[in-house]
């Protein structure tokens, strides 16, 4: 009976010590595009992701096939080198393949649920347009719905882009 009284301490010791180990930092991976990402000091930060299909067509108004599962989506969005300020953004992938989309962005204060979080707004002078991105730290994007919540995924896709590296 003590040893399995002994085994018992040393097990939840071992899994409490476990439990305590640091998590990584959440760090930038390197691209896996046949081309090099964007980079300067004119390059605020570059994100891919997928997400599913019909989903972001129907929010952006956009008709799609019906077999339509995966959109891969990048985004590199630019700033003024002086000042930092946001510029322009570039949208690759799925749906914008042949033609990227290109506009204005913008950061702006809060969600639904946050008012002090930083969102960005793609397209911030067309509300019919404008798509929000929550940031959740520097290396990571989650789109927000049109009530500025966040948009849950599944096992297979999610609303979240990764800040890319060369």
């Amino acid at each position: 009976m003590k040893t399995l009284l002994l085994f018992t301490v040393c097990l939840i010791t071992l899994q409490k010590t476990a439990a305590q180990s640091m998590a990584l930092p959440n760090a930038p991976s390197k691209t896996t595009t046949r081309q090099p990402v964007a980079e300067g000091p004119n390059v605020w930060g570059v994100f891919h992701g997928r997400v599913p299909c019909q989903t972001m067509a129907r929010m952006l108004n956009t008709p799609v096939e019906a077999n339509c599962e995966v959109l891969k989506w990048g985004f590199t969005f630019y700033q003024d080198p002086q000042t930092r300020k946001p510029s322009t953004y570039r949208w690759d992938g799925s749906l914008y393949r042949d033609t990227p989309r290109t506009g204005q962005w913008a950061l702006v204060r809060g969600t639904a649920g946050d008012p002090e979080a930083t969102v960005i707004v793609i397209d911030p002078g067309y509300p019919e347009k404008s798509v929000f991105l929550l940031k959740g730290d520097e290396n990571v994007l989650f789109i927000l719905d049109g009530s500025r919540e966040p948009m849950v995924g599944g096992d297979y896709l999610s609303y979240t882009f990764n800040r890319v590296r060369n």
